[in-house]
């Protein structure tokens, strides 16, 4: 993951895809979003048989931020 200065600064970048806009959030949203109860999940034995449930979690945290999903899923 690469770590901008601001929107602006992203959006300069020579590999920015504006299909991609919805990703851009500040820092401080992306440790809200990975310091979660979710992301403290992940050290769990049985996370991986159970992540489809914890993708709603996901999901929830980052409609909250108003995004609509992962950066990921983009495009």
């Amino acid at each position: 993951m690469n770590l901008f200065r601001s929107e602006e600064h992203v959006k300069n970048w020579s590999g920015y895809d504006p299909v991609s806009a919805d990703a851009i959030m500040p820092l401080a949203d992306w440790a809200l979003v990975f310091s979660g109860p979710l992301m403290r999940k992940r050290l769990d034995q049985d996370y991986l048989a159970r992540v489809q449930e914890y993708i709603p979690e996901l999901f929830s945290a980052l409609h909250k931020l108003g995004k609509t999903g992962p950066f990921w899923q983009s495009g």
